[in-house]
């Protein structure tokens, strides 16, 4: 690998006056002094570091030594530039795309600095001790170019041009140069671990076969780590892998990501790789292994902690992405006719309809606006929002088509979300919960009359026996075998609630038995009339 067309290295000025400024105990010094209760600041001061660093010519053991003292702290600023960016759903403000792009320039920066150390040390015979620093150049190289790519997965934008073909380029060099399985040290900011250049890329690999689109921004970090747990169970092959349904291909010569490829006996040149998930597969049919059985996927908004275990629907997302299977299984718009959307249970419910007796309970500040999606195929809808922070996956929509009345709405989840770059057209798939639902107000069955019922939205299973029911609401404080009675028009009825399941972010769905009358409930015991 003479070149990396995304690592490009600055001119070298050669300035031996400045060298004592990147010794150990200065940069020491430095480094405390950064002001890091003003991240602004600490981030500008580092970004403007490491580029004026990357610009002096010096030994290549100080450049090496000096970006190791000043990772933790690169680290530390990525991390929050990641939180600010994952705050808010889509579209993003411009102040999130300016975030990002000092926050990639950082990462190609600090990654250009460790490129300048492998390209030094490729070109000269380097003993046992250097070989070391040969591996450990590698890893970060690899390392920070999946850093860009994490990052740009995180705004749901396309990877910058060249980025997958340097990743491609880097693994065959450790490999030509035989340091892919050699591991260093790997400290981030929660604990110490070692990993190999080799291990490093099937990490990035992995996660892009995950379908980031269809993960939660908190998710991507999330899956990105949990991979670390895996690479016993997966591996790289030269050729295609025997009893694998689909084919996931890597041409290290292309500037591509991994794609499926379904015919496994396609002609490829030597440059083609292979992802061999066969071992995997089995590990996955032991879930309770892998997943946090006390948590759901949609339940928190915001992750506690990026090493945590994923939830088991999380973990079938995976299984489901890396067993090849389609996220957008049906096609759902097939007839490519526009729709109007609304987002949230609120308007969901209101748009709906509901009865004069219904009035007093509708918050008249509710924003029920609908709008307008178009087709991007017939799997996919998009719409131009005019303000930040509308749609993001796990959210709950109800939709209709444009010649149809407000009332017939199709309740769904959003599932994959696509950005287009620098503008506010978001795409998005769908997960249908129903074709028809009830905008329905609901209480618990020993409810006073001075409650104020809640709101739900109702259907009944299509295919299913007339009995089965379904309950959406947005309060996680309902529970299995709880009894609510429910008004659904002008009938009163009672409900007893089962099989609770989370279904979007910050809703819950239960299946629903009709009963007679209140559950539990005595009648009043009254006084003797005669006295």
């Amino acid at each position: 690998m003479k070149n990396s067309f995304f690592l490009v290295i600055p001119a070298q000025e050669t300035k031996h006056g400045r060298l004592k400024e990147f010794e150990q105990k200065a940069l020491e010094q430095w480094l405390f002094e950064l002001p890091t209760a003003n991240p602004g600041l600490a981030t500008r001061l580092l970004h403007d570091f490491i580029v004026d660093f990357n610009s002096l010519s010096m030994p290549f053991q100080l450049r090496l030594d000096t970006l190791e003292q000043i990772r933790p702290k690169i680290l530390i600023i990525e991390d929050y530039l990641r939180s600010r960016l994952i705050k808010a759903a889509f579209p993003k403000e411009d102040n999130d795309l300016k975030i990002l792009q000092v926050l990639t320039e950082i990462e190609r920066e600090f990654t250009i600095g460790y490129w300048v150390v492998l390209k030094e040390l490729t070109h000269r015979q380097v003993g046992w001790f250097q070989g070391k620093n040969l591996a450990l150049a590698l890893q970060r190289c690899i390392k920070g170019l999946s850093s860009v790519v994490v990052s740009h997965y995180l705004m749901g934008l396309p990877i910058p041009d060249w980025v997958w073909i340097d990743l491609h380029s880097l693994y065959k060099l450790s490999i030509k140069i035989k340091k892919d399985t050699v591991k260093v040290p790997d400290a981030t900011n929660l604990n110490t671990k070692t990993s190999s250049p080799e291990e490093c890329y099937r990490q990035i690999i992995l996660l892009s076969l995950s379908r980031p689109t269809g993960l939660m921004q908190k998710e991507i970090i999330q899956v990105y780590g949990f991979i670390e747990n895996l690479f016993p169970f997966f591996n790289l092959s030269a050729e295609a892998v025997e009893g694998q349904q689909y084919q996931f291909a890597i041409l290290t010569d292309e500037d591509k990501p991994p794609f499926v490829q379904v015919e496994m006996h396609t002609a490829r040149d030597s440059a083609t790789l292979y992802v061999n998930l066969i071992g995997l597969y089995r590990a996955l049919e032991k879930k309770e292994k892998f997943v946090n059985l006390g948590q759901t996927r949609f339940a928190s908004i915001h992750m506690k902690n990026q090493e945590e275990k994923p939830t088991l629907e999380l973990l079938e997302y995976l299984e489901q992405r890396w067993l090849g299977l389609e996220l957008q299984k049906e096609a759902v718009f097939i007839d490519r006719l526009d729709r109007y959307m609304s987002i949230g249970m609120a308007s969901a419910h209101s748009l709906q309809g509901s009865s004069p007796s219904q009035d007093k309970f509708i918050n008249k500040s509710e924003n029920n606006q609908e709008n307008l999606a178009q087709s991007e195929s017939d799997r996919l809808l998009f719409c131009v929002f005019s303000k930040p922070g509308m749609l993001s996956v796990g959210n709950l929509i109800s939709f209709r088509r444009a010649d149809q009345p407000d009332s017939r709405r199709t309740l769904a989840i959003v599932n994959e979300l696509i950005v287009a770059k620098q503008s506010g057209k978001i795409s998005f798939g769908v997960s249908i919960i129903t074709m028809n639902y009830h905008a329905v107000y609901y209480a618990m069955h020993n409810a006073t009359e001075k409650e104020i019922p809640l709101k739900g939205l109702f259907y009944n299973a299509e295919g299913q026996l007339d009995d089965s029911s379904f309950l959406v609401v947005d309060s996680f404080m309902l529970k299995e075998s709880d009894v609510v009675k429910m008004q659904i028009g002008q009938e009163i009825i009672y409900l007893i609630l089962k099989n609770k399941k989370n279904v979007g972010l910050g809703y819950w769905q239960f299946e629903c038995n009709r009963v007679a009358t209140k559950a539990g409930q005595e009648q009043p015991k009254k006084g003797y009339d005669f006295i």
